[in-house]
């Protein structure tokens, strides 16, 4: 069954998880602190493990005082886990807690550019974005794999059908996986938002173990 999932206290319920969640520490490098100038290593690998080691140094390339701020991986894993194995469809309510677990900011043309991961469960599922008249908000990219048309708070997403152990039947498409990047004022661009949003996609899925198997593309917009 086909559940929209556009209710506006779930989107502002989801902003405000995602300003809480980035504004605390989950024992990463950056939450908190004063940029020193110094790039901590530990969110520096973190931020590795998030959109790939070169996409990175290619970010680090293109921005003034880059500074990336990390959250655990290992925490993020553990939670969006709980919360799809908790999921029952019959109820639908979850949290849906949205995690950022890498945001790197710096400086172009000298106004502040930011570069923010965002991940979390969908408020969509995948016959909301293949069917009935929301459907042309969603293109198809690849097999399984959904963009957003739509640049919201989140800025640009992909929804997939994701798959984890434990779970009910149907988990996969009924609540599916969405990951987002934020890349703003960047004029300079070493590597694309298409580049970072697939290799967001890609860790997310290993590290939450989707059962599915899809290839998502390295150009995302025509």
């Amino acid at each position: 069954m086909s559940r929209t999932r556009r209710l506006p206290g779930i989107a502002a319920g989801a902003l405000a998880a995602a300003l809480v969640l980035s504004g605390c520490s989950d024992g990463g490098d950056g939450g908190g602190k004063e940029r020193t100038g110094v790039v901590p290593p530990a969110a520096l690998k973190n931020c590795g493990k998030v959109f790939g080691e070169q996409n990175v140094e290619a970010l680090r390339a293109d921005l003034e005082g880059f500074q990336p701020h990390d959250r655990s991986l290992t925490e993020m894993r553990q939670r969006m886990l709980v919360e799809a194995q908790g999921w029952d469809p019959d109820t639908d309510e979850l949290a849906r807690t949205t995690f950022r677990p890498c945001q790197i900011e710096g400086r172009a043309d000298g106004k502040e550019a930011w570069v923010n991961a965002t991940v979390g469960w969908s408020r969509y599922d995948v016959a909301f974005v293949t069917g009935g008249k929301h459907a042309r908000e969603f293109r198809e990219v690849a097999k399984g794999v959904y963009l957003d048309r739509r640049e919201e708070f989140d800025g640009r997403s992909l929804i997939m059908p994701c798959t984890v152990p434990g779970t009910r039947a149907g988990q996969g498409e009924e609540l599916p996986l969405q990951v987002s990047v934020v890349d703003t004022d960047r004029t300079t661009r070493s590597v694309s938002t298409d580049q970072l949003l697939k290799a967001l996609a890609e860790s997310t899925r290993g590290l939450l173990g989707c059962a599915e198997r899809v290839t998502v593309p390295e150009k995302l917009v025509p």
